[in-house]
Protein backbone atom coordinates (compact mmCIF):
# COMPACT_ATOMS: atom_id res chain seq x y z
CA UNK A 1 0.00 0.00 0.00
CA UNK A 2 1.25 3.76 -0.93
CA UNK A 3 2.50 6.13 1.28
CA UNK A 4 -1.07 8.40 0.28
CA UNK A 5 -2.91 6.04 2.71
CA UNK A 6 -0.33 5.90 5.20
CA UNK A 7 -0.75 3.10 8.12
CA UNK A 8 -2.08 6.78 10.20
CA UNK A 9 -5.84 8.56 10.03
CA UNK A 10 -4.54 11.87 9.65
CA UNK A 11 -6.58 14.09 11.49
CA UNK A 12 -6.65 14.55 14.78
CA UNK A 13 -10.63 14.24 14.94
CA UNK A 14 -10.81 11.04 12.97
CA UNK A 15 -7.66 9.97 15.56
CA UNK A 16 -9.75 10.34 18.49
CA UNK A 17 -12.40 8.56 17.33
CA UNK A 18 -10.42 5.52 16.01
CA UNK A 19 -9.12 5.91 19.56
CA UNK A 20 -12.02 4.41 21.23
CA UNK A 21 -12.30 1.67 19.29
CA UNK A 22 -11.28 -2.14 19.99
CA UNK A 23 -9.13 -2.81 17.16
CA UNK A 24 -6.10 -0.20 17.51
CA UNK A 25 -6.08 2.56 15.10
CA UNK A 26 -2.13 2.92 15.18
CA UNK A 27 1.10 0.55 15.76
CA UNK A 28 3.29 2.76 17.24
CA UNK A 29 3.68 6.34 18.60
CA UNK A 30 5.96 7.64 15.63
CA UNK A 31 3.21 6.52 13.44
CA UNK A 32 0.52 8.93 15.36
CA UNK A 33 3.40 11.70 14.68
CA UNK A 34 2.82 11.20 11.44
CA UNK A 35 -0.99 12.88 11.42
CA UNK A 36 -1.67 15.69 8.55
CA UNK A 37 -1.00 19.03 9.17
CA UNK A 38 -4.55 19.89 9.43
CA UNK A 39 -5.20 20.59 13.78
CA UNK A 40 -8.52 19.76 15.11
CA UNK A 41 -8.58 23.94 15.65
CA UNK A 42 -8.07 24.41 11.55
CA UNK A 43 -10.63 22.04 10.81
CA UNK A 44 -13.51 23.23 12.39
CA UNK A 45 -12.18 26.65 10.92
CA UNK A 46 -12.37 25.40 7.43
CA UNK A 47 -16.04 23.91 7.80
CA UNK A 48 -16.79 27.40 8.98
CA UNK A 49 -15.48 29.20 5.69
CA UNK A 50 -17.28 27.02 3.36
CA UNK A 51 -19.58 28.56 1.71
CA UNK A 52 -21.41 28.20 -2.51
CA UNK A 53 -24.24 25.58 -0.95
CA UNK A 54 -24.10 22.62 -3.28
CA UNK A 55 -27.75 21.46 -4.52
CA UNK A 56 -26.14 18.03 -5.96
CA UNK A 57 -27.94 14.55 -5.08
CA UNK A 58 -25.93 12.16 -6.94
CA UNK A 59 -22.56 12.06 -7.77
CA UNK A 60 -21.86 12.04 -11.61
CA UNK A 61 -18.55 10.59 -13.49
CA UNK A 62 -17.88 12.06 -16.73
CA UNK A 63 -18.38 9.39 -19.87
CA UNK A 64 -18.88 6.58 -17.02
CA UNK A 65 -19.97 3.98 -19.32
CA UNK A 66 -17.12 3.87 -21.52
CA UNK A 67 -15.13 3.97 -18.65
CA UNK A 68 -16.50 1.72 -15.98
CA UNK A 69 -13.92 -0.36 -16.23
CA UNK A 70 -10.48 1.93 -15.56
CA UNK A 71 -8.40 1.82 -12.67
CA UNK A 72 -8.93 4.25 -10.19
CA UNK A 73 -5.71 6.48 -9.51
CA UNK A 74 -4.85 8.92 -6.05
CA UNK A 75 -5.90 11.83 -8.01
CA UNK A 76 -9.31 11.16 -9.55
CA UNK A 77 -10.29 9.35 -6.07
CA UNK A 78 -10.05 12.99 -4.38
CA UNK A 79 -11.79 14.35 -7.33
CA UNK A 80 -15.21 12.11 -6.24
CA UNK A 81 -14.10 12.42 -2.46
CA UNK A 82 -14.93 15.80 -2.76
CA UNK A 83 -17.91 15.67 -4.89
CA UNK A 84 -19.47 13.25 -2.24
CA UNK A 85 -18.57 15.45 0.62
CA UNK A 86 -20.37 18.67 -1.26
CA UNK A 87 -23.42 16.74 -1.71
CA UNK A 88 -23.17 15.25 1.72
CA UNK A 89 -22.90 18.39 3.20
CA UNK A 90 -24.07 21.26 0.91
CA UNK A 91 -20.82 22.86 0.80
CA UNK A 92 -17.88 23.20 -1.04
CA UNK A 93 -15.04 23.37 0.75
CA UNK A 94 -13.04 26.39 0.58
CA UNK A 95 -10.28 27.22 -1.86
CA UNK A 96 -6.64 25.57 -0.35
CA UNK A 97 -4.07 28.55 -1.27
CA UNK A 98 -1.01 26.40 0.74
CA UNK A 99 0.30 23.46 -1.39
CA UNK A 100 2.82 20.94 -0.30
CA UNK A 101 3.00 18.81 -2.79
CA UNK A 102 5.61 19.30 -5.58
CA UNK A 103 3.63 17.16 -8.33
CA UNK A 104 0.09 18.81 -7.62
CA UNK A 105 -1.27 22.30 -9.22
CA UNK A 106 -3.37 23.95 -6.93
CA UNK A 107 -5.14 25.46 -10.17
CA UNK A 108 -5.81 22.41 -11.91
CA UNK A 109 -5.74 19.83 -8.67
CA UNK A 110 -7.23 22.05 -6.49
CA UNK A 111 -9.67 18.87 -4.58
CA UNK A 112 -6.25 17.00 -3.99
CA UNK A 113 -5.40 20.11 -1.94
CA UNK A 114 -9.19 20.47 -0.35
CA UNK A 115 -9.23 16.08 0.30
CA UNK A 116 -5.63 16.67 1.76
CA UNK A 117 -6.88 19.86 3.92
CA UNK A 118 -9.67 18.17 5.21
CA UNK A 119 -7.21 15.13 6.82
CA UNK A 120 -8.65 12.36 4.25
CA UNK A 121 -5.62 12.01 2.46
CA UNK A 122 -2.17 12.45 3.41
CA UNK A 123 1.15 13.03 0.69
CA UNK A 124 4.46 11.16 0.65
CA UNK A 125 6.83 11.60 2.96
CA UNK A 126 9.01 12.97 -0.03
CA UNK A 127 6.44 16.29 -0.14
CA UNK A 128 4.69 14.42 -3.11
CA UNK A 129 1.59 12.99 -3.92
CA UNK A 130 1.66 10.69 -6.86
CA UNK A 131 -2.07 11.59 -8.50
CA UNK A 132 -1.31 8.99 -11.03
CA UNK A 133 -0.47 6.14 -8.85
CA UNK A 134 -3.84 3.37 -8.94
CA UNK A 135 -5.26 2.75 -6.00
CA UNK A 136 -6.76 -0.61 -4.32
CA UNK A 137 -10.10 -1.65 -3.02
CA UNK A 138 -8.41 -1.65 0.47
CA UNK A 139 -6.83 2.07 -0.04
CA UNK A 140 -10.44 3.12 -1.38
CA UNK A 141 -11.84 2.11 1.79
CA UNK A 142 -9.42 3.81 4.34
CA UNK A 143 -10.14 7.07 1.95
CA UNK A 144 -14.21 6.46 2.29
CA UNK A 145 -14.56 5.91 5.96
CA UNK A 146 -12.14 8.88 6.53
CA UNK A 147 -14.52 11.22 4.69
CA UNK A 148 -17.66 9.68 6.61
CA UNK A 149 -15.66 10.38 9.89
CA UNK A 150 -14.98 14.09 8.45
CA UNK A 151 -18.79 14.78 7.79
CA UNK A 152 -20.26 12.76 10.43
CA UNK A 153 -17.70 12.63 13.42
CA UNK A 154 -20.82 11.64 15.98
CA UNK A 155 -21.67 8.45 13.09
CA UNK A 156 -21.89 4.79 14.70
CA UNK A 157 -19.73 3.24 12.53
CA UNK A 158 -19.35 -0.21 15.07
CA UNK A 159 -21.05 -3.22 14.11
CA UNK A 160 -18.44 -4.48 11.73
CA UNK A 161 -15.63 -5.90 14.69
CA UNK A 162 -16.49 -9.42 13.97
CA UNK A 163 -15.61 -9.69 10.32
CA UNK A 164 -12.61 -11.69 9.40
CA UNK A 165 -11.58 -11.71 5.60
CA UNK A 166 -10.31 -14.63 3.80
CA UNK A 167 -7.33 -12.87 2.53
CA UNK A 168 -4.78 -11.30 4.23
CA UNK A 169 -5.81 -7.43 4.71
CA UNK A 170 -3.46 -4.73 6.66
CA UNK A 171 -4.08 -3.50 9.84
CA UNK A 172 -5.01 -0.19 8.58
CA UNK A 173 -7.28 -1.41 6.19
CA UNK A 174 -9.26 -3.61 8.45
CA UNK A 175 -11.90 -1.20 10.16
CA UNK A 176 -12.22 0.71 6.89
CA UNK A 177 -13.12 -2.75 5.02
CA UNK A 178 -14.97 -4.02 8.13
CA UNK A 179 -17.27 -0.72 7.90
CA UNK A 180 -17.63 -1.52 4.35
CA UNK A 181 -18.63 -4.54 3.94
CA UNK A 182 -20.97 -4.81 6.90
CA UNK A 183 -22.92 -1.75 5.33
CA UNK A 184 -22.77 -3.25 1.82
CA UNK A 185 -21.10 -0.67 0.25
CA UNK A 186 -18.31 -2.99 -0.84
CA UNK A 187 -18.87 -6.49 -1.84
CA UNK A 188 -17.38 -9.91 -2.06
CA UNK A 189 -15.69 -10.48 -5.49
CA UNK A 190 -16.44 -13.21 -8.41
CA UNK A 191 -13.61 -14.97 -5.84
CA UNK A 192 -15.46 -14.97 -2.94
CA UNK A 193 -12.75 -12.74 -1.46
CA UNK A 194 -12.59 -9.17 -0.68
CA UNK A 195 -10.22 -8.18 -2.99
CA UNK A 196 -8.61 -5.67 -0.63
CA UNK A 197 -5.21 -5.45 -2.75
CA UNK A 198 -7.15 -5.58 -6.44
CA UNK A 199 -7.22 -2.54 -8.45
CA UNK A 200 -10.75 -0.51 -7.90
CA UNK A 201 -12.49 0.47 -11.09
CA UNK A 202 -14.74 3.57 -11.23
CA UNK A 203 -17.85 1.61 -11.74
CA UNK A 204 -17.29 0.46 -8.25
CA UNK A 205 -16.40 3.81 -7.24
CA UNK A 206 -19.56 5.50 -8.44
CA UNK A 207 -21.76 2.17 -7.03
CA UNK A 208 -19.94 3.02 -3.74
CA UNK A 209 -20.21 6.56 -3.40
CA UNK A 210 -23.92 6.97 -4.72
CA UNK A 211 -24.58 3.99 -1.92
CA UNK A 212 -23.11 6.55 0.81
CA UNK A 213 -25.08 9.33 -0.40
CA UNK A 214 -28.32 7.07 -0.40
CA UNK A 215 -27.77 5.79 3.24
CA UNK A 216 -26.35 8.56 4.91
CA UNK A 217 -26.17 9.28 7.91
CA UNK A 218 -27.41 6.19 9.42
CA UNK A 219 -25.54 3.53 6.87
CA UNK A 220 -27.73 0.59 8.71
CA UNK A 221 -25.84 -3.02 8.73
CA UNK A 222 -26.33 -5.19 5.62
CA UNK A 223 -23.55 -7.94 7.03
CA UNK A 224 -22.21 -9.20 10.48
CA UNK A 225 -19.58 -11.40 9.09
CA UNK A 226 -18.02 -12.67 6.04
CA UNK A 227 -18.72 -15.39 4.19
CA UNK A 228 -18.23 -16.18 0.40
CA UNK A 229 -21.78 -18.26 0.52
CA UNK A 230 -24.65 -16.14 0.63
CA UNK A 231 -28.90 -17.66 0.67
CA UNK A 232 -32.01 -15.83 0.00
CA UNK A 233 -35.18 -16.88 1.10
CA UNK A 234 -38.20 -16.27 -1.24
CA UNK A 235 -41.85 -17.41 -0.84
CA UNK A 236 -44.85 -16.88 -3.49
CA UNK A 237 -48.24 -16.34 -4.28
CA UNK A 238 -50.91 -14.66 -1.78
CA UNK A 239 -50.64 -15.11 2.14
CA UNK A 240 -52.09 -17.58 4.53
CA UNK A 241 -52.13 -18.45 8.00
CA UNK A 242 -48.78 -20.02 7.02
CA UNK A 243 -47.60 -16.52 6.16
CA UNK A 244 -47.93 -15.59 10.33
CA UNK A 245 -46.24 -18.99 11.11
CA UNK A 246 -43.40 -18.00 8.25
CA UNK A 247 -42.76 -14.63 9.83
CA UNK A 248 -42.96 -15.65 13.39
CA UNK A 249 -39.72 -18.14 12.40
CA UNK A 250 -38.11 -16.08 10.53
CA UNK A 251 -38.78 -13.29 13.64
CA UNK A 252 -36.81 -16.04 15.81
CA UNK A 253 -33.90 -16.43 13.83
CA UNK A 254 -33.54 -12.52 13.04
CA UNK A 255 -33.54 -13.32 9.33
CA UNK A 256 -35.19 -11.12 6.38
CA UNK A 257 -36.95 -13.01 3.67
CA UNK A 258 -38.44 -11.92 0.62
CA UNK A 259 -42.32 -12.24 -0.48
CA UNK A 260 -43.68 -12.31 -3.97
CA UNK A 261 -46.97 -11.56 -3.50
CA UNK A 262 -50.23 -12.22 -5.73
CA UNK A 263 -54.16 -10.83 -5.72
CA UNK A 264 -55.27 -9.42 -2.65
CA UNK A 265 -53.73 -10.30 0.40
CA UNK A 266 -54.09 -9.96 4.61
CA UNK A 267 -53.00 -6.05 5.04
CA UNK A 268 -52.11 -6.96 8.22
CA UNK A 269 -49.54 -9.13 7.15
CA UNK A 270 -48.20 -7.21 4.57
CA UNK A 271 -47.49 -4.58 6.97
CA UNK A 272 -46.22 -6.93 9.41
CA UNK A 273 -43.76 -7.93 6.31
CA UNK A 274 -42.99 -4.13 6.07
CA UNK A 275 -42.27 -3.46 9.43
CA UNK A 276 -40.15 -6.19 9.94
CA UNK A 277 -37.71 -5.58 7.24
CA UNK A 278 -38.99 -8.11 4.67
CA UNK A 279 -38.89 -7.25 0.90
CA UNK A 280 -42.31 -7.38 -0.53
CA UNK A 281 -42.08 -7.97 -4.25
CA UNK A 282 -44.84 -7.90 -7.79
CA UNK A 283 -45.93 -11.61 -8.44
CA UNK A 284 -48.79 -9.66 -10.62
CA UNK A 285 -52.24 -9.91 -9.79
CA UNK A 286 -54.20 -12.86 -11.04
CA UNK A 287 -51.22 -15.40 -12.06
CA UNK A 288 -53.41 -16.77 -14.78
CA UNK A 289 -50.67 -18.03 -17.19
CA UNK A 290 -52.73 -17.72 -20.16
CA UNK A 291 -54.25 -14.30 -19.94
CA UNK A 292 -50.76 -12.78 -18.18
CA UNK A 293 -48.87 -13.84 -21.27
CA UNK A 294 -51.06 -13.50 -23.73
CA UNK A 295 -49.63 -10.41 -24.92
CA UNK A 296 -47.37 -7.57 -23.52
CA UNK A 297 -49.43 -5.27 -22.97
CA UNK A 298 -51.90 -8.10 -21.05
CA UNK A 299 -49.16 -8.55 -18.35
CA UNK A 300 -48.18 -4.80 -17.63
CA UNK A 301 -51.70 -4.41 -17.26
CA UNK A 302 -52.05 -7.35 -14.59
CA UNK A 303 -48.75 -6.31 -12.93
CA UNK A 304 -49.21 -2.77 -12.57
CA UNK A 305 -52.36 -3.29 -10.93
CA UNK A 306 -51.36 -5.40 -8.23
CA UNK A 307 -48.22 -2.97 -7.93
CA UNK A 308 -50.99 -0.20 -7.28
CA UNK A 309 -52.69 -2.55 -4.47
CA UNK A 310 -49.55 -3.08 -2.93
CA UNK A 311 -48.72 1.04 -2.80
CA UNK A 312 -52.12 1.37 -1.23
CA UNK A 313 -51.38 -0.94 1.15
CA UNK A 314 -47.69 -0.18 2.13
CA UNK A 315 -47.53 3.61 1.12
CA UNK A 316 -44.55 2.37 -1.50
CA UNK A 317 -43.29 -0.48 -3.91
CA UNK A 318 -40.18 -2.37 -4.42
CA UNK A 319 -38.35 -2.58 -7.56
CA UNK A 320 -38.26 -6.76 -7.16
CA UNK A 321 -40.34 -8.82 -9.18
CA UNK A 322 -40.62 -12.56 -9.94
CA UNK A 323 -42.85 -13.66 -13.19
CA UNK A 324 -45.42 -16.77 -12.29
CA UNK A 325 -43.30 -20.04 -14.00
CA UNK A 326 -40.17 -17.75 -14.11
CA UNK A 327 -39.06 -16.17 -16.80
CA UNK A 328 -38.42 -18.66 -18.94
CA UNK A 329 -42.51 -20.20 -18.54
CA UNK A 330 -43.50 -22.26 -20.95
CA UNK A 331 -47.03 -20.37 -21.90
CA UNK A 332 -45.35 -17.25 -21.97
CA UNK A 333 -42.35 -18.71 -24.37
CA UNK A 334 -45.05 -20.52 -26.52
CA UNK A 335 -46.59 -17.27 -27.39
CA UNK A 336 -43.41 -15.53 -27.76
CA UNK A 337 -44.01 -12.30 -25.24
CA UNK A 338 -41.12 -13.55 -22.87
CA UNK A 339 -38.19 -12.13 -24.05
CA UNK A 340 -39.99 -8.44 -24.54
CA UNK A 341 -41.73 -8.55 -21.09
CA UNK A 342 -38.07 -9.29 -19.91
CA UNK A 343 -36.37 -6.29 -21.32
CA UNK A 344 -38.98 -3.73 -20.84
CA UNK A 345 -38.96 -5.01 -17.23
CA UNK A 346 -35.24 -4.00 -17.22
CA UNK A 347 -35.85 -0.55 -19.16
CA UNK A 348 -38.76 -0.07 -16.37
CA UNK A 349 -35.91 -0.19 -13.34
CA UNK A 350 -37.58 -3.63 -12.14
CA UNK A 351 -35.22 -6.36 -10.80
CA UNK A 352 -37.09 -9.98 -12.19
CA UNK A 353 -35.61 -12.79 -9.97
CA UNK A 354 -36.08 -16.42 -10.66
CA UNK A 355 -34.36 -18.93 -8.54
CA UNK A 356 -31.28 -21.68 -8.65
CA UNK A 357 -32.76 -23.39 -5.71
CA UNK A 358 -35.84 -24.94 -5.85
CA UNK A 359 -37.87 -26.63 -2.45
CA UNK A 360 -40.82 -27.97 -4.76
CA UNK A 361 -43.36 -27.75 -2.27
CA UNK A 362 -45.25 -26.73 -5.26
CA UNK A 363 -45.51 -29.77 -6.82
CA UNK A 364 -48.32 -30.99 -4.25
CA UNK A 365 -50.26 -30.09 -1.83
CA UNK A 366 -48.24 -30.79 1.61
CA UNK A 367 -45.17 -32.13 -0.07
CA UNK A 368 -43.35 -34.19 2.68
CA UNK A 369 -41.24 -32.01 4.80
CA UNK A 370 -38.45 -34.55 4.51
CA UNK A 371 -38.33 -34.14 0.92
CA UNK A 372 -38.58 -30.03 0.63
CA UNK A 373 -35.41 -30.11 3.09
CA UNK A 374 -33.71 -32.42 1.00
CA UNK A 375 -34.43 -30.32 -2.39
CA UNK A 376 -33.08 -27.66 -0.41
CA UNK A 377 -30.00 -28.91 1.12
CA UNK A 378 -28.72 -31.37 -1.67
CA UNK A 379 -29.04 -28.35 -4.54
CA UNK A 380 -26.84 -26.06 -2.72
CA UNK A 381 -24.07 -28.13 -3.23
CA UNK A 382 -21.32 -25.97 -5.21
CA UNK A 383 -23.26 -22.45 -5.65
CA UNK A 384 -21.88 -19.36 -3.89
CA UNK A 385 -24.92 -17.79 -3.79
CA UNK A 386 -28.46 -19.35 -3.75
CA UNK A 387 -31.73 -17.97 -4.64
CA UNK A 388 -34.74 -20.62 -2.83
CA UNK A 389 -38.19 -20.81 -4.31
CA UNK A 390 -40.76 -21.47 -1.35
CA UNK A 391 -44.45 -20.65 -1.44
CA UNK A 392 -46.92 -19.79 1.12
CA UNK A 393 -50.41 -20.41 0.51
CA UNK A 394 -52.67 -22.53 2.93
CA UNK A 395 -51.17 -26.00 1.39
CA UNK A 396 -48.49 -25.56 2.55
CA UNK A 397 -48.28 -26.44 5.58
CA UNK A 398 -45.00 -28.97 5.34
CA UNK A 399 -43.10 -25.91 3.98
CA UNK A 400 -43.20 -24.09 6.96
CA UNK A 401 -42.24 -27.30 8.70
CA UNK A 402 -39.39 -27.67 6.80
CA UNK A 403 -38.21 -24.03 7.20
CA UNK A 404 -36.31 -23.97 10.71
CA UNK A 405 -34.34 -27.01 9.33
CA UNK A 406 -33.77 -25.32 5.95
CA UNK A 407 -32.14 -22.07 7.63
CA UNK A 408 -29.95 -24.60 9.95
CA UNK A 409 -29.01 -26.60 7.14
CA UNK A 410 -28.23 -23.62 5.17
CA UNK A 411 -26.02 -22.04 8.03
CA UNK A 412 -24.26 -25.01 8.43
CA UNK A 413 -23.15 -25.62 5.17
CA UNK A 414 -21.80 -21.99 5.66
CA UNK A 415 -24.21 -19.74 4.27
CA UNK A 416 -24.95 -16.68 5.22
CA UNK A 417 -28.94 -15.99 4.98
CA UNK A 418 -29.14 -12.43 3.74
CA UNK A 419 -31.69 -9.73 2.79
CA UNK A 420 -32.21 -9.27 -0.58
CA UNK A 421 -30.90 -5.69 -2.15
CA UNK A 422 -30.69 -4.03 -5.37
CA UNK A 423 -26.95 -5.27 -5.02
CA UNK A 424 -28.03 -8.88 -4.82
CA UNK A 425 -27.45 -12.02 -6.73
CA UNK A 426 -30.68 -12.43 -9.01
CA UNK A 427 -30.37 -15.47 -11.24
CA UNK A 428 -31.99 -15.27 -14.82
CA UNK A 429 -33.09 -18.16 -16.78
CA UNK A 430 -33.58 -15.42 -19.57
CA UNK A 431 -30.98 -12.98 -19.68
Amino acid sequence: MGILFSTTFPSLLLSIVLATQSVPAFESKNEIDLLSSVSQEEHFILIEEEQEVSKKTELIIQNLEERQHYPLDRGEACRYIIDTYEILTGKKPKTVSKNPFSDVDENSQQFILQAHNLGIVNGNEDGTFSPASGLSRGDFAILLYRLIQVVYPDADLTGGENIVFEEHVTQVATIPLQFAYSRGLIDIQSNGIIGSDDTITLKEVADILNEVIKTAPNFPLQHTNFTSKRAYLTFDDGTSENTARILDILKEYNLKATFFITGNCDEALLKRMQAEGHIVGNHTNSHQYESLYSSTDAFWADFNKEQQYIESILGTTSPFMRFPGGSNNSIGMKNGVMYDITQQAKQNGYIYVDWNVDSGDARGNNVPKDTIVSNVLNTTSGKREVIILMHQTKPKQTTVEALPEIIEGLQAQGYEICPMTEKSYTPRFIK
